[in-house]
């Protein structure tokens, strides 16, 4: 039913409203609910999110501009022993009559689940916020002390009270800033000749500077910028409790002097530049055994390795990772680096760096490193059901082996199979007729493995790592039974805390078909199709074996001229054959660009933005002499895959309020054959749809284009996509979201036998972008976050009516997406 989505919504709507009236269930007379904080600087209503974050106390969380959570509060009863005790001795026939019905253990139990059914309601839901007027003042103290952090030494702040009728009441804060302070003459006063002469070197990038607004955060950055600048140039002892500052704020004219002082010493020990004497690297640390002797010491470049067993770690290659040097001056930096540098290679639990003054005023350096076990191994297994697959179980065994090249090297080697009931199989006999089996080997260097140095481009700071897999899977009654086998050879960089890089030199693939007499078995909408032409047409039952000899004998010129849309139909049909069916090797090499300025996991105000820039088959069509019997270039039999593709992709989040964010991303798409392909392989080609995507749509259901092919799959070699959400926190663990994405595929290889419908045709191919909206419900257990989004198809570009909004924004055309993690 077209307008099921209206109504629900406005069901929705009369339910709130109707309970709007129980949000004052818990607000007794002489109290007010909190509805409303307003902030007002200088008149002017605030507008920076950063001000109101100084507010003390706040109304009820809003979901959607409604306190849900303050309706779920009130759904509880917090005075239900008393009322229930009340109830019994008022009644006493009554509760008599039950506990004669249900025994008096059994209202006992009735008693307690509902006891616990409002316990839930209350600890899952949100109190009413009665307005504290202590909350209020602080809040003032709160501003005003902000705004003379920002140099507004005149500063007023106050709050005044807007009461609503039934007991609800709105708080606005004014603000009266005046004109802020000055920095005017900046002088210093550092008593030690050493830290004045490194002070003095840098003196041009001071955060302070005459003429800029006093600022406590400019001084708190000075402050930080100095005590790096002396711990990194070997002032071990320094720390910022040595810095203070003077103002003068006596001056009429809105402006202050400002004196650095910087003591000469700590507890009386004068700072001095101090340098590395002995580094000492304990390779098997643990605590438990911290006093067993060292059994083995070996010195490498000037660097002790000591171990209570024997040294598993060869010193030259462990020293990639560590940057304190001997005879070099102490630096914070270098310390950081080590530990952040040794902490990557996943060999070790735990690493602690220590130093120690010597009698001659230099520092013995120790790093303790407790090694994670040698060998692990994994198993998982899992039972699957869907309408294809009846049952199915797979399993996944893997090992992993450490430090086994004695360069903290890392091995793993995986063995996976699945076994399942397909309806494809020819074999319907046993249960389990399908089975897929694959296997995967790689070798992670934490360095760059190559025949010639990069030290001088990407220096050994920059985390340089080399990864080499090797993987194969094949299939039995699984699709068209195809056979893989992959290698690549990975080497990553970091040139930055943000930016990040990877070029892949290889990236082989080679895909083979087993099983492609099955195709029209498997694609059956396409087979029904065709079918229905040779039967309109050439009133022709076909098999599926034999779809391929009828197109080719009778859909030719003559059939195309008489019958064009039919002809397209089964020329894209024979087209995707084509593609799906192709035996192909797609030997790649790529590079890709990442910049993530995210500070961790949690942070939900961060941009990210990756480009993947990605050549086939250049350097293997240049060096191959084998064509086959259509002139394409082959390897081993096997045609090579040659294009170019470039993947661009941004992505925004802002933190809109507490547990609010606003996250935006979009992602452009584009493949391009030439020479020796005329077609991109499908496993390398665009898709649109599904719950990490276009989610109003499944997976290979949309486009390309404006197209409505109705067949199984889907696909392009151009795509673009753009998603806006709005999540938020609900109750507790309980999260929402809003969405809407935007996108297609099309394609751009100007085929004869491709519609215009399917083709890019630049800005006029706008038009085809499909348009889904929808709502997610979220279960965030922390570690993993479950999701379901509802998506809703709002604007089709395939609709012939000249109606193409709102057609199927009903529960009934809806699609539903489960996924772990955000979708984006």
């Amino acid at each position: 039913m077209k307008n099921n989505f209206i109504i629900f919504l406005i069901l929705i709507s009369l339910t709130l409203s109707f309970s709007s009236c129980n949000t004052l269930k818990y607000v007794s007379d002489n109290e007010l609910l909190l509805t409303k904080n307003a902030v007002f600087v200088n008149t002017k209503k605030n507008v920076n999110t950063e001000i109101t974050d100084y507010i003390v106390q706040r109304p009820n969380q809003l979901v959607l501009g409604i306190p849900f959570p303050l309706y779920f509060y009130n759904i509880g009863n917090k005075n239900f022993e008393t009322d229930f005790e009340k109830w019994k001795s008022e009644n006493p026939n009554s509760y008599k009559f039950t506990t004669n019905i249900f025994s008096e253990k059994q209202t006992r139990g009735v008693r307690d689940f509902k006891y616990r059914t409002h316990q839930w309601f209350l600890n899952n839901g949100e109190p009413p916020v009665i307005f504290d007027a202590k909350k209020a003042i602080q809040t003032v103290e709160n501003l005003t002390q902000h705004y003379y952090n920002e140099g507004y030494f005149n500063v007023n702040v106050e709050y005044e009270e807007h009461k609503i009728k039934n007991k609800k009441v709105a708080i606005n804060y004014l603000i009266n800033t005046d004109k802020p302070y000055t920095l005017d003459t900046i002088s210093t006063a550092i008593e030690s000749a050493v830290l004045d002469s490194i002070y003095n070197l840098y003196k041009e990038k001071s955060e302070l500077k005459t003429g800029k607004q006093f600022k406590l955060s400019f001084f708190i950055d000075e402050q930080n910028r100095i005590t790096n600048l002396f711990r990194n140039s070997g002032i071990y002892r320094f720390n910022k409790n040595a810095i203070t500052f003077e103002a003068d704020s006596t001056k009429t004219n809105y402006s202050s002097d400002i004196t650095l002082i910087i003591n000469d010493s700590i507890a009386s020990v004068p700072f001095k530049i101090q340098k590395i004497k002995d580094v000492n690297i304990y390779t098997d640390y643990a605590y438990n055994t911290k006093d067993e002797p060292i059994k083995t010491k070996v010195e490498y470049n000037g660097y002790s390795f000591l171990a209570i067993d024997n040294l598993k770690y060869n010193p030259k290659l462990l020293l990639n990772s560590v940057f304190i040097q001997p005879n070099d001056i102490y630096k914070d930096e270098t310390r950081e680096l080590t530990r952040k540098n040794l902490r990557r290679l996943n060999n070790f639990r735990s690493v602690d760096i220590k130093y120690e003054e010597t009698e001659d005023d230099m520092l013995n350096a120790s790093i303790f490193l407790t090694p994670l076990k040698k060998y692990s191994i994994g198993f998982n297994t899992e039972l699957t059901h869907s309408n294809i697959r009846q049952l199915g179980v797979s399993g996944k065994l893997s090992f992993l082996n450490r430090n086994i090249f004695k360069g903290a090297e890392i091995l793993k080697f995986s063995v996976q199979g699945s076994f399942l009931d397909s309806k494809d199989a020819a074999d319907q006999s046993s249960l389990l007729n399908a089975w897929e089996i694959g296997s995967d080997i790689s070798l992670e260097i934490p360095r760059f493995f190559i025949p010639f140095k990069l030290k001088s481009i990407i220096p050994k700071n920059m985390a340089p790592s080399t990864t080499l897999t090797l993987g194969t899977s094949l299939q039995k009654n699984i699709g068209l039974d195809k056979q893989k086998f992959t290698g690549i050879i990975d080497y990553t960089w970091e040139s930055s805390k943000n930016k990040k890089h990877s070029f892949q030199i290889v990236n082989a693939q080679f895909i083979k078909n087993l099983n492609v007499s099955s195709y029209f078995n498997i694609y059956k909408s396409e087979f029904n199709e065709i079918s229905s032409i040779a039967s309109t047409y050439f009133n022709e039952n076909i098999e599926t074996t034999g779809v391929i000899n009828f197109i080719d004998t009778n859909i030719d010129s003559n059939f195309e001229s008489s019958n064009p849309t039919e002809y397209r139909i089964i020329q894209n049909i024979k087209n995707r054959y084509n593609i799906i069916t192709e035996d192909v090797l797609v030997p790649i090499s790529a590079y890709t660009f990442t910049y993530n300025n995210s500070e961790n996991y949690k942070d939900n105000d961060f941009s990210f933005f990756r480009a993947r820039l990605v050549s086939s088959g250049n350097l293997t069509t240049l060096l191959s002499n084998e064509r086959d019997e259509n002139g394409t270039k082959t390897l081993l039999k096997t045609p090579i895959a040659q294009y170019i593709r470039t993947d661009l992709e941004y992505k925004k989040f802002w933190n809109v309020s507490l547990e609010n964010v606003i996250a935006f991303r979009s992602f452009l798409g584009i493949a391009i054959p030439y020479k020796n392909s005329s077609s991109i392989p499908f496993s390398r080609s665009y898709f649109i749809g599904g719950p990490n995507d276009l989610r109003a749509w499944k997976i290979y259901d949309l486009g390309p284009g404006s197209t409505k092919s109705g067949l199984e799959y889907n696909v392009g070699n151009l795509k673009f996509i753009s998603s806006l959400e709005y999540r938020f926190k609900v109750i507790n663990s309980i999260k929402g979201a809003l969405f809407i994405d935007a996108g297609n595929i099309w394609d751009i290889n100007n085929s004869s036998v491709v519609s215009s419908d399917a083709k890019f045709n630049g800005f006029s191919s706008l038009k085809d972008i499909a348009v889904g909206t929808g709502f997610g419900i979220r279960y965030d257990l922390s570690f993993i976050l479950l999701r379901l989004d509802i998506g809703f198809k709002t604007y089709e570009p395939y609709l012939d009516n000249g109606k193409k909004w709102f057609q199927h924004v009903n529960f009934t055309n809806n699609v539903y997406n489960f996924g772990i993690s955000y979708p984006f």
